[in-house]
């Protein structure tokens, strides 16, 4: 009797794991598409432009004028701490951090989900297998018939679990590193920028 409800315990949660692994893939790819189209929106993605531009810059109004040349969150952050006229460059680099702190949490939305799915997927796949192979040998022990082929097919439709994880784990782990690169290139591209206006103004001209 126990074992006829295992298998039969087994059978549903092996399946239920499938369709959370197939719910999970939805979101991930979602996440991340829309993750594609906030970057492409929302960050510069002609960055030369923007040097070329400050190139010529010499005083804070032309710096202005040169990073609202581009539109994306870097030059505005950038701008939006210039436009403080802080005093020194210490105090103009604290309000672009400042800023970027506040910047980043928009641009890791959905990253931790896109990573716990691609180091997580894998063990709830293997967990369906596990439950997979009970089936099986449960199964097992009440046939009169089958023997060893009985056993060898439940095993092999276990394995689908563990392969529709690692189905989900790879693409997400892979979006979870495009995202957190891409995010990595905009922060530097702001601690350039602040570099850069900071060697151009020099402390002294800060102050004016």
């Amino acid at each position: 009797m126990i074992t006829a409800q295992i298998s039969l315990f087994a059978f549903y949660a092996a399946r239920a794991i499938l369709y959370l692994l197939f719910i999970i893939s939805f979101f991930t790819v979602a996440f991340f598409i829309e993750r594609l189209f906030y970057y492409r929106r929302t960050l510069i993605r002609d960055e030369e432009k923007l040097h070329a531009a400050l190139a010529a810059a010499k005083d804070r109004t032309a710096i202005l004028a040169a990073l609202g040349t581009v539109r994306g969150e870097e030059a505005r952050i950038v701008a939006d701490a210039l436009s403080e006229a802080p005093d020194t460059g210490e105090a103009f680099r604290e309000l672009v951090n400042a800023r970027l702190i506040t910047a980043r949490q928009q641009w890791e939305r959905f990253t931790d989900f896109l990573g716990t799915v691609g180091s997580n997927a894998p063990f709830v796949g293997l967990l369906g297998t596990v439950l997979g192979i009970m089936k099986s040998f449960a199964d097992l022990a009440v046939a009169t018939k089958g023997g060893p082929q009985a056993v060898m097919s439940g095993i092999s439709e276990a394995l689908i679990a563990t392969a529709v994880g690692l189905g989900v784990a790879i693409p997400a782990i892979i979006f979870f590193n495009f995202c957190k690169g891409r995010i990595r290139r905009s922060a530097a591209l702001v601690e350039a920028l602040t570099a850069r206006i900071v060697g151009i103004l020099r402390p002294h001209t800060l102050e004016k």
